[in-house]
């Protein structure tokens, strides 16, 4: 499970940093921190969100979701329709992680949720994982820029802050065994 977990944040990260340096996120804190897409010349406000009643003045998150279940991403309609275009959004996940590191073109085929036109999508994920949120403007040019789709990874099921806090209180716990054994065997901890 461990050498599971370390390969997917390895990956989410290279993958992150590698693929889409467009796309500039991080994991939510508070309502003040954003996420935002560029695509098609505009910056989009992209938030991610665990209950429909947090929508607009919850907590939300970017890229690491803490929990399985429903996920809804938004983006501020007002600004959408200044884009003229049809904003299509689809929930996507890999068949593999292996797909991923070797064939990451193709390594996102299974298509969960899809909503045209529209500035919001929802789905419930019944397991932790990597997935992705494709945002896709339509245009009816002879030949579409690239920047039309972006790719925006994210994970489900990661609840990062309470792993970080039960890390800290398990090193302060060793530490204090390690001291509390110092003192009975009578030697005196090092001055650092």
């Amino acid at each position: 499970m461990r050498a599971r977990f370390f390969f997917l944040f390895l990956t989410v990260f290279s993958l992150n940093l590698a693929v889409s340096p467009t796309l500039f996120a991080h994991a939510g804190v508070d309502h003040g921190d954003n996420c935002f897409v560029d695509i098609g010349g505009f910056t989009l406000r992209l938030g991610g969100f665990q209950a429909e009643d947090k929508i607009g003045g919850g907590k939300h998150f970017c890229h690491i979701l803490p929990a399985t279940g429903t996920v809804i991403f938004t983006f501020e309609e007002d600004v959408v329709a200044q884009l003229n275009k049809k904003m299509n959004l689809k929930f996507l996940a890999a068949d593999s992680y292996a797909d991923l590191i070797f064939n990451y073109a193709t390594a996102f085929n299974q298509t969960l949720a899809q909503v045209s036109d529209a500035a919001a999508i929802q789905y419930d994920f019944p397991k932790a994982g990597l997935y992705a949120l494709e945002v896709t403007l339509d245009s009816d040019e002879l030949e579409p820029s690239a920047n039309n789709t972006q790719r925006f990874l994210f994970l489900v099921g990661f609840p990062i802050i309470k792993m970080l806090v039960f890390t800290a209180l398990g090193f302060l716990l060793m530490l204090g065994f390690v001291l509390l054994s110092q003192l009975k065997s009578g030697v005196k901890p090092r001055n650092l």
